[in-house]
């Protein structure tokens, strides 16, 4: 009898072994779907991350984005709270919007205004954006453990700088120092705008960022950008400096593929004459509302055959004879918006029709003259 009873209970501790083996590989095999079929990952309960909300979205039978919004957050407490809820889910969007302002209130933003410890590292998030919100001036910086994301492709902070400073490099207080924004070793897109930054260094980005393609740092207080501020981004085909206070710019960097440079909005008076050099692959070039009176043919002979596009409009240009070389200088495909503001014969007239006619006006001096009488004779003149 006690030997049956023994093979009874061993008979019933393998069924339960069993049924809990099948549980657990169904619970397995769920998540596996869920993360790697539908991209996103089901919101956890809503008690465990409020006041912060997440969102499922069915954008296709097998394909799904799970969105985390968080918002009106007094302080880096209230974020900390619900980070143990949310480091497991795979979020395709995370946003952080119109929060810290009652630390701001109370001027402890530099410690209540900053991001929870190790958040880059926990935070599952291929999109991370904060606007909006009360941010000190380290507030990428906190770490204890080695900082490293490989999930998150775009991060973006828009009105969001309350200093001056901006801490590109983290004090570890080990006598070292790493960059919060190279632990994003898949980041494609950095956008930081409408915030306080005056100026770029090779500190920003000491390390090479091989996915970086896009960098927006519009709307700030620019005013310098130091020699080898992007060597390390060698993929980057998009950089947007408008809407800044920048009145020189020299992009070095030893192989670029940037297509598009914004620097529209500043105080440029002239472009480098070796700016160019590097720019093999540009199509398009912002220049609108700078301070530019003179176009000279040695800045600008070196353009590369692949500029399509270069927008000049609204600079108080000059159209003399040193402008005739522009139409032999760029492809006829190539669209070149601005008007002249001087003299006043070329007024609002645009920038390649006035060099078209000042090569017939400008005599060898390169003075302007009168327009050249046609060698046609009428007919009736003959009579």
């Amino acid at each position: 009898m006690e030997a049956l009873v023994f093979v009874s209970m061993d008979f019933w501790g393998f069924y339960r072994e069993l049924r809990y083996f099948h549980k657990m590989r169904s619970l397995v095999l769920i998540s596996i779907f869920f993360t790697t079929v539908l991209g996103g990952t089901l919101c956890p309960p809503r008690e465990n991350i409020y006041p912060c909300n997440c969102i499922n979205i069915q954008i296709s039978k097998r394909m799904m984005n799970t969105i985390v919004n968080c918002h009106h957050l007094k302080n880096t407490d209230s974020l900390s709270a619900i980070l143990p809820a949310i480091r497991n889910i795979q979020i395709d969007q995370f946003h952080l919007y119109n929060s810290f302002w009652e630390a701001h209130k109370l001027e402890v933003t530099e410690k209540m205004g900053v991001m929870p410890m190790d958040w880059l590292s926990l935070l599952k998030a291929k999109e991370i954006e904060i606007y909006d919100t009360a941010l000190g001036s380290c507030f990428a910086c906190q770490s204890k453990m080695t900082c490293k994301n490989t999930v998150t492709n775009r991060f973006a902070a828009m009105n969001s700088s309350t200093s001056e400073k901006f801490c590109a490099l983290c004090d570890t207080g080990k006598g070292n120092a790493y960059p919060w924004i190279g632990c994003m070793s898949r980041l494609k897109q950095f956008h930081y705008s409408h915030g306080r930054l005056q100026s770029i260094g090779a500190d920003m980005f000491p390390l090479e960022m091989r996915e970086l393609l896009v960098l927006n740092l519009t709307h700030n207080e620019i005013t310098s950008v130091r020699q080898g501020a992007f060597s390390k981004l060698k993929r980057l085909t998009t950089l947007d400096l408008s809407h800044n206070q920048i009145d020189y710019f020299f992009f070095n960097t030893t192989a670029s593929s940037l297509e598009l440079l914004d620097l529209s909005w500043n105080r440029l008076k002239d472009i480098d004459s070796n700016l160019f050099i590097q720019l093999t692959s540009l199509r398009q070039l912002m220049l609108a509302s700078n301070d530019i009176t003179e176009l000279k043919e040695a800045n600008w002979n070196k353009s590369p055959p692949s500029l399509r596009f270069i927008d000049l409009s609204e600079n108080p240009i000059h159209c003399d004879c040193n402008i005739r070389w522009l139409n032999g200088t760029f492809h006829v495909s190539t669209v070149i918006e601005g008007t002249c503001a001087t003299p006043e014969d070329y007024e609002d007239s645009a920038i390649r029709k006035a060099s078209r006619m000042l090569i017939q006006r400008c005599d060898e001096d390169g003075n302007i003259g009168t327009r050249k009488k046609s060698s046609y004779t009428s007919p009736i003149s003959l009579l």
